[in-house]
């Protein structure tokens, strides 16, 4: 049906040339076209939780339709480099935002948008699907676009006095407009939804909203074809200038240099943090990218200068923990805020989506590993202790692989250099960075760390702490407790402190030497420590302890449904299985979202791992202790007290 539609030569229904059943079947194709890309239009405003939003996409190829159907061709190689620019643009200012080196001692808003806020702008791409459509329509009514002339500065100029002679003050005043209440109740409440903004909030708008904006923007060409000077060229240039300036109104960052607000300069070009204050103030800063209209209508807020003077000259924030991360999966690598700042506040899994891009994927993985080094990948605060969560550019199967351990392990020691150099206090270790493979629970590092003054902390005892808090609210003496992981770090602390409770532990382990001196630290208790060497010798008892993964075969073959399932494993059980078990997260714990800005997801939505949760109260306590090597068992129940203290709990 669709091929049908482009099956015939370009036709433009008011040719005089054509057959009237020609004339005919043409406009029928242009009038099946425009109710597809009609319904596609409604579809794009439906929403990101709408199962046919994706179906957004579909506007290009239908727009490519009805451009062939009319006879619009000449228009579309600029057309799809311009959406191509427009695309790299909003990319590259979300990248340069998320970086922190680069953006940090500028940061306006000194806070992390909320999780839902990614969600919500996930339409901001809206006004970029449809702009090619607006240009095919414009050339299928009018015979404005057809006739084009070469690029010449002539274009160029009659272009840029278009914008800002005509679009400028025409959409100062309908954005005046768009802020009475009935109006801002009615649309505008959804832009302005964003007060710390992102570089792709300025696109993000109603349908309503969106058609009036691309309506008055297209003077900025219709002007040009008025005068006969309309160059197809001009679409990327202008496409180009103007997602640059929206991004430098919405990044958060401060891009214009003082120079460029020196004498009249601030009359014509807005600055970051002049847009800035129009979300934080609302009932000024009006203007689309050309302050003069505010001049000239008194809506400039007072402390428009002050503030660009005082973001370029603030100092970074001081730091007093941080949590170095590592890639999980080749798709984790996906869900940098970098690419992706709606990925990252998501739980990282292989989507559906992923899977055809996973050659470049995994070139990208590559040039992470050799190309890239440890990175800041968010700042956050809790309950104002400055933190952050950095990250090796490596993912997990590299540090399975004997010949990158040592390279893996220098890459860890130069990041604590390196936070040690920042004035960072308190370090924290994710899982594998911690791994007895790699520096023995962190143990390795000290004597690497000379007289530095920052503590390196692997965060088992509160991971401990946690597991041990779920099986006193989950258990009982009576309870046998089957445990995979045993005789990890973590592992060693929960059989010592079940055994002394008087639970039997059937410890699954390969390693007879482990487990004998486990069983002896235990004392008396130790006789309730069996050692099993097979998953299927756990099977009848209904509480079980994953401190390593198990294949989601094996836990429904041999777990029955209802069974107690305590996970504190990486990766941990996925929720299609948990659903069918009384399944407890001892590994990620709870907070309050008002506490604190962190959206990155670093496991488990809306929680943190334990082991960064200890970071954090390590920092809040000002312990001055690495906590590395074996757990203190006798510190485990104080540190879910402390946990409980700063805001944490069991998810």
């Amino acid at each position: 049906f669709f091929l049908s539609l482009i099956s015939f030569p370009p036709v433009r229904p008011w040719g005089p040339t054509f057959s009237l059943a020609l004339m005919e079947m043409a406009t029928v194709q242009v009038s099946v076209t425009l109710m597809l890309l009609a319904a596609l239009t409604f579809n794009m405003f439906q929403g990101s939780k709408s199962s046919s939003w994706w179906g957004r996409y579909l506007v290009y190829p239908a727009t490519y339709m009805l451009a062939v159907q009319v006879g619009s061709q000449h228009m579309l190689p600029a057309l799809v480099f311009g959406t191509l620019l427009r695309y790299v643009v909003n990319l590259v200012f979300t990248c340069l935002s998320k970086m922190d080196s680069f953006s940090e001692p500028v940061k306006i808003h000194r806070a992390n948008p909320p999780a839902e806020q990614h969600e919500r702008e996930l339409d901001w791409d809206g006004p970029v699907i449809l702009s090619p459509t607006a240009f095919v329509l414009v050339d299928l009514v009018t015979p404005w676009l057809r006739t084009t002339v070469p690029l010449s500065w002539t274009s160029v100029g009659v272009c840029f006095l278009a914008h800002y002679l005509v679009v400028e003050p025409i959409y100062y005043l309908f954005h005046l407009w768009l802020h009475k209440p009935a109006i801002y109740k009615a649309s505008h409440v959804h832009h302005h939804s964003s007060v710390v903004t992102e570089a792709i909030s300025g696109t993000s708008h109603p349908m309503l909203e969106t058609l009036g904006y691309l309506a008055n923007f297209s003077f900025s060409f219709l002007v040009p074809a008025w005068l006969g000077c309309f160059s197809t060229s001009l679409i990327p240039i202008y496409f180009t200038f103007f997602d640059i300036m929206n991004c430098i109104g919405h990044c958060n960052f401060e891009v214009v240099p003082r120079w460029l607000q020196a004498g009249p300069l601030k009359y014509f070009i807005y600055t970051s943090t002049y847009h800035s204050l129009h979300h934080s103030k609302y009932k000024y800063n009006y203007c689309l990218f050309c302050p003069i209209w505010d001049h000239l209508g008194g809506t400039v807020h007072s402390t428009a200068e002050s503030l660009h003077e005082q973001v370029l000259t603030q100092k970074p924030r001081q730091l007093d923990a941080v949590f170095l991360a590592h890639g999980h999966g080749t798709h984790s690598m996906l869900h940098l805020p970098w690419l992706s700042p709606f990925l990252a506040t998501h739980q990282h899994e292989q989507r559906w989506w992923m899977i055809p891009l996973q050659p470049l994927t995994f070139l990208w993985v590559l040039f992470c590993r050799y190309c890239l080094s440890t990175a800041c990948v968010q700042r956050y605060q809790y309950r104002g202790t400055q933190c952050a969560t950095w990250c090796l550019p490596v993912t997990g199967h590299f540090y399975f692989m004997k010949s990158h351990r040592q390279a893996i392990s220098d890459m860890i020691v130069q990041a604590v250099k390196d936070a040690d150099d920042a004035g960072v206090r308190y370090l924290g270790l994710a899982h594998l960075n911690k791994a007895e493979f790699i520096n023995q629970g962190g143990k390795d590092l000290l004597p690497q760390l000379g007289d530095r003054k920052i503590r390196v902390v692997h965060g088992n005892t509160l991971t401990a702490a946690a597991v041990w808090q779920a099986l006193r609210e989950h258990t009982t003496l009576q309870d046998e407790i089957v445990f995979a992981g045993s005789t990890s770090k973590i592992g060693r602390a929960l059989c010592i402190l079940l055994s002394n409770r008087g639970n039997t532990v059937r410890m699954i382990t390969g390693c007879e030497e482990r487990f004998q001196k486990i069983k002896s630290e235990a004392g008396e208790g130790g006789k309730k420590l069996v050692r099993v060497q097979t998953y299927e010798e756990g099977v009848g008892c209904r509480a079980w302890i994953l401190g390593k993964w198990m294949e989601p075969k094996k836990i429904q073959a041999m777990i029955p449904p209802g069974s107690l399932i305590i996970d504190f494993a990486v990766p941990h059980v996925s929720e299609d299985i948990a659903k069918d078990y009384r399944y407890v997260n001892g590994a990620s714990l709870s907070y309050s979202l008002k506490e604190t800005d962190i959206t990155f997801c670093h496991d488990v939505p809306n929680t943190v791992p334990a082991c960064l949760a200890a970071a954090i109260v390590h920092a809040r306590e000002n312990t001055q202790k690495h906590e590395t090597g074996e757990v203190d068992v006798d510190e485990v129940e104080g540190w879910w007290e402390k946990a409980t203290r700063h805001g944490f709990s069991l998810a």
